[in-house]
């Protein structure tokens, strides 16, 4: 005897769809701009907002021919992969001493980086300016306590770009790996301790391959943030250390040239996207063989 098939009710399918509505939404959006930005690096610039009739791959090739802006991708990868390799081991040191802590740090340490994270992004900015500044907080402590002569070059230059982007993008390696860490299960730390491996052997081959899954989510939210950054090259950079994401504002909202903008986006998105996808190939390889 036949069993009558299962239906979903009308209301639970209603509610489904109304809870993907907004993701369906984020989507289009995202595919629409992405048409956009690709029919304008197709088509020719005539300079002053003005965009000529036809096709053509112009603008490619003069981002890709000319070194001057090839010189902002390499730069902008070059301070992205620093910063994200800082913010590993820092923002893993953070994770794994909160994990070890009790209740009363782990929550302080959540509130220090939950504050920074909200807070709004040109106000730190703003901040590590006038602490990294010629006059700033640290210079003044170093003068003060005789340890320098002169005031250190902190800003305007690559190394107070890579300062503020470790900074600020802390928070985005520390939650993922914090919770890596606490889904390790007490006892195996435990048993390799019983096979007689010290603390440094457990670290390194148990907490650390269990946490992999962890720091690839975190590398791969901090790369990307510290490859597209903005507004701290564009302040701690001063002019003095630019990149792609300062290039394309400049060109689109300075220089009105909206089909060469488009094309150094294109170009970034297609870089991004490939290296995105060999550091996730990465992980993945590492995490299988952990």
């Amino acid at each position: 005897m036949g069993t009558a098939p299962v239906r979903r009710p009308r209301g639970r399918m209603a509610r489904a769809a109304l809870l993907a509505a907004p993701a369906a939404a984020i989507v289009l959006a995202f595919f629409a701009c992405l048409a956009a930005m690709v029919y304008y690096s197709v088509r020719p610039s005539l300079g002053m907002a003005q965009v000529g009739s036809g096709f053509t791959l112009e603008n490619y090739a003069r981002f890709l021919g000319d070194p001057y802006y090839l010189g902002y991708l390499w730069r902008s990868i070059r301070a992205a992969v620093v910063s994200t390799a800082i913010v590993a081991v820092l923002g893993f040191a953070v994770a794994y001493y909160m994990s070890r802590s009790g209740p009363v740090v782990r929550l302080v340490t959540s509130l220090v980086l939950v504050v920074q994270f909200f807070t709004a992004y040109v106000v730190r900015t703003y901040a590590l300016m006038l602490i990294l500044g010629r006059n700033g907080v640290v210079n003044r402590t170093l003068v003060a306590l005789g340890l320098i002569e002169a005031p250190l070059p902190l800003m305007y230059n690559e190394l107070g770009v890579v300062i503020g982007l470790v900074l600020v993008s802390i928070p985005f390696m520390v939650f993922p790996v914090y919770s890596s860490l606490l889904a390790i299960e007490a006892n195996l730390d435990a048993a390799a301790e019983s096979l007689g491996a010290g603390p440094l052997e457990r670290f390194w081959t148990v907490t650390v391959p269990l946490a992999m899954p962890g720091v690839a989510a975190g590398t791969v939210v901090v790369f990307l943030f510290t490859l597209t950054a903005y507004v701290i090259p564009g302040l701690l950079g001063g002019g003095y250390f630019e990149m792609i994401a300062n290039l394309i504002y400049d060109k689109a909202m300075g220089a009105q040239d909206y089909p060469f903008a488009a094309a150094s986006a294109m170009v970034t998105l297609v870089v991004t996207a490939t290296l995105v996808y060999g550091l996730q190939r990465a992980f993945a390889a590492r995490i299988r063989g952990a």
